[in-house]
C-alpha cells in the first residue's frame, strides 16, 4: 500500500449465503480493509440503508437464496452508484458476470474458488477506484461553487461600477428634464391668461408623470449605489452572533416576538466574529427583509443558531433563515441572485437585495445555500466563519481539472 491512499477510510461489505466464506473474507482481508459482512441480499440492504456513507466496495456472490448477486449490484447501482461493485461466481455462472461486467454494472468478476492474491489485488484497485472518484466529485462540487460565488460577486462589482458611472450624468439629464418641464409649466399658465382656450391642466399632467419618471429613474440609481457592497479591508471589529442578528432585525423593521415578526433561537455563547460590524448587521437585514416581503403578512420568520460548522476550512456557524410558507418554485430561486428581477411582493425593488448579501457573506468568507423548502426551508442558509481571515477558499488553479480527468482516464476506461 504505498499509493498514499488510506484503503481503511471506507469499508468492504461482502454477501455470501455461506457463513464460512464470510469468516475466511474477514480473516483474510480485515488487516487491509475496514470489513462489513452480509449473509443475504436483504441483510446487505439493510446495512447499505444505515451506513452506506461509510461503504465504499462492495463484493458480492452470485448465486443466493433469496436474490442473484447480478440483482443486488443492480439495485446498488441505482440507489448508491458511487459504490464499487465486484461479483464473485463459479465458474458455470461466468456468461452472467461477463455480462454484467460489460454492461457497466460491475468493476470486476472473480471466480470461485479465489485466489487471494488476485482477489486482494482487485480489492485494493477497486477502493483506489471509489477514492479517485470522491476526489474528483468533492473537486468539482468545490470548483462550481468558487466559479458561481465568482460569477455574483462580479455582478455586484460590476453593478458598483454602472451605479458610479450613470449616477451623476442621470441627475444631471434628470434635473435638467424637470427644469425645462417647469418652465414648460409657467410658460403654459401665462399663455392661459393670453388665450382662454388653452389647457393648462395637460401642461400640469405631462409635468407630474415626467417627474414620477425621473424620480424613479433617479430612485433606482439610488438603489444600486445604496445596495452595492464596499468591503472593507480589514476585520478590525469582533461582535457576536446575537447583536448582529438582533441589529439585521431591527434594520428590516422586524421586532423579535411580535406576533407575524421574527422568533430567534441563537446561542449567546457563538462567537465571538471578526468581522465588519455594519456589513454584518446589513447581510442579516437584507435577507430578513427579503423572507418578510415573500411571505406577506402574518409570516412568520425563524432564526436559529444553535451550533458551530466548519467553514470553507475553519470554525464557524450555520445560521437557518426559514419561513412558514410554501415552497419556492425553481423561477423563484433562479432569481434571487440576478438583477432587476422584479418581485411580487414589491415590484419597484430591483433584485439587488441577495446580491448584496450574497458579497457580504463572501467578503466575509462564508456563504449562502438556498432552501427550496422542508426540512431546511423555504429560507436560507448563512455560513459564516468565526474569522474570515483563516478562511480558505479552493484555488483555481487552469491545470487542476485537467490533471484530475488525465489520472481518472485509465481507470474509467478499464486499464488496470
Amino acid at each position: 500500500m504505498t499509493s498514499g491512499y488510506d484503503y481503511r477510510k471506507y469499508a468492504v461489505l461482502y454477501v455470501d449465503d455461506e457463513e464460512k466464506s464470510l469468516k475466511y473474507f474477514r480473516m483474510a482481508f480485515g488487516r487491509d480493509f475496514q470489513v462489513l459482512t452480509a449473509s443475504s441480499a436483504a441483510a446487505a440492504m439493510e446495512i447499505l440503508e444505515r451506513e452506506g456513507d461509510r461503504i465504499g466496495v462492495l463484493v458480492t456472490d452470485q448465486r443466493m437464496p433469496d436474490e442473484s448477486g447480478t440483482d443486488l449490484l443492480g439495485r446498488v447501482r441505482k440507489q448508491r452508484p458511487g459504490i464499487v461493485r465486484v461479483l464473485t461466481t463459479a465458474y458455470s455462472d461466468l456468461d452472467s458476470a461477463i455480462e454484467a461486467v460489460n454492461s457497466g454494472g460491475v468493476f470486476r468478476y472473480i471466480t470461485k474458488p479465489w485466489d487471494i492474491r488476485d482477489l486482494r489485488g482487485v480489492l485494493l484497485r477497486a477502493m483506489e477506484f471509489f477514492l479517485i472518484q470522491r476526489e474528483r466529485d468533492l473537486l468539482l462540487r468545490e470548483k462550481l461553487s468558487v466559479l458561481q460565488r465568482m460569477l455574483v460577486a462580479d455582478r455586484v462589482r460590476s453593478l458598483a461600477v454602472l451605479a458610479a458611472g450613470l449616477a451623476h450624468h442621470i441627475r444631471n439629464s434628470m434635473s435638467a428634464l424637470v427644469a425645462f418641464l417647469d418652465m414648460a409649466q409657467i410658460r403654459a399658465a401665462e399663455d392661459a391668461l393670453e388665450n382662454p382656450l388653452a389647457q393648462p391642466r395637460m401642461w400640469e399632467t405631462i409635468r407630474s408623470l415626467a417627474r414620477q419618471e425621473s424620480e424613479k429613474i433617479l430612485s433606482m440609481v439610488q438603489q444600486v449605489a445604496e445596495t452595492t457592497v464596499a468591503p472593507t479591508p480589514m476585520f478590525a471589529g469582533v461582535v457576536s452572533l446575537e447583536e448582529v442578528v438582533s441589529g439585521g432585525a431591527e434594520i428590516a423593521g422586524l421586532v423579535p416576538g411580535d406576533e407575524g415578526a421574527v422568533e430567534l433561537d441563537v446561542d449567546a455563547g457563538l462567537g465571538p466574529f471578526k468581522a465588519d460590524p455594519v456589513l454584518l448587521k446589513r447581510l442579516f437585514g437584507l435577507v430578513l427583509s427579503r423572507m418578510a416581503r415573500m411571505g406577506g403578512p402574518g409570516h412568520r420568520i425563524r432564526v436559529e443558531a444553535t451550533e458551530t460548522v466548519p467553514v470553507w476550512g475553519t470554525p464557524g456557524v450555520r445560521v437557518r433563515i426559514t419561513g412558514d410558507g410554501p415552497p419556492w418554485t425553481d423561477e423563484v430561486v433562479a432569481s434571487f441572485f440576478t438583477a432587476f428581477t422584479p418581485e411580487k411582493a414589491d415590484p419597484q425593488a430591483l433584485g439587488l437585495d441577495l446580491l448584496a448579501a450574497f458579497f457580504i457573506a463572501y467578503h466575509h468568507g462564508g456563504d449562502i445555500v438556498v432552501h427550496k423548502g422542508p426540512p431546511g426551508g423555504p429560507g436560507f442558509e448563512l455560513l459564516l466563519p468565526f474569522d474570515p481571515e483563516a478562511s480558505e477558499r479552493p484555488s483555481l488553479e487552469q491545470d487542476c481539472m485537467e490533471k484530475l480527468f488525465v489520472r481518472l482516464a485509465p481507470w474509467e476506461e478499464g486499464m488496470f
